[in-house]
């Protein structure tokens, strides 16, 4: 099993929204809004290392997600 934190930005009067589509995406544990240098942050869990890419590459997709920083849990 493979996770991570997501640390998301996004426009400025969209982090609702986005906060929501983030919590629709399979595999995403939990997803909090924030304030300060990032909008969200979504803690994701995967199978393996190349299903949480992929995960991480479709939250970056997102409409109205400007940058991610992406923070591999290893124990």
């Amino acid at each position: 099993m493979s996770s991570a934190y997501a640390m998301i930005n996004t426009m400025p009067d969209k982090m609702e929204t986005v906060l929501e589509m983030i919590k629709g995406i399979n595999g995403v544990q939990e997803a909090y809004m924030l304030y300060g240098v990032y909008d969200i942050i979504a803690e994701v869990k995967a199978g393996g290392i190349e299903d949480l890419k992929a995960m991480v590459l479709n939250i970056r997709k997102l409409k109205y997600v400007t940058s991610t920083l992406t923070l591999l849990i290893v124990s």
